[in-house]
């Protein structure tokens, strides 16, 4: 396990280095030179550890899951999607309300995950200074079952 952390600290620091190199040396020809000795080291820095400890290499052991970890793994899944769906909603609702010159102070996407992995968004809370304006875009982005609340009142 040491050999194979020793080789990924190596390529870090090479990358490093590598854009060190190309950010000072420019356009020169120095930089083709450079860029080739990096690259050999590179290879060398990879494939060393390995030949060193040869064949007695040991990866570590992978089990099979047990199910605590895999419920918790899909609920950490969909809460993420969850929670990245409905910042991704809420920012094209958003430029699509301002797009229509209405000041939107807040808007908040609910996304539902079901069972079968589908997703639907049940309500949109928006604070606008048009709200009618608001929420006929958001209908009419989502569909008009969009419940849509005027969080400023």
């Amino acid at each position: 396990m040491e050999t194979l952390k020793s080789s990924v600290i190596a390529m870090c620091a090479l990358s490093a280095v590598s854009f060190m190199i190309e950010y000072l040396a420019g356009g020169t020809k120095l930089k083709d030179q450079m860029r080739f000795m990096i690259k050999l080291v590179t290879i060398i820095a990879v494939l060393l550890p390995f030949i060193k400890s040869g064949a007695n290499m040991e990866l570590p052991e992978i089990t099979s899951g047990n199910a605590y970890y895999d419920e918790n793994t899909i609920e950490i899944y969909n809460e993420e999607l969850r929670r990245q769906t409905s910042y991704n909603v809420s920012e094209v609702l958003l430029e699509q309300i301002r797009s229509r010159n209405i000041d939107c102070s807040k808007i908040e996407t609910y996304v539902n995950i079901l069972e079968d992995g589908s997703i639907t968004i049940s309500k949109v809370t928006i604070i606008a200074d048009d709200f009618k304006g608001a929420e006929k875009i958001v209908k009419n982005c989502l569909g008009e079952e969009t419940e849509v609340v005027n969080g400023g009142q």
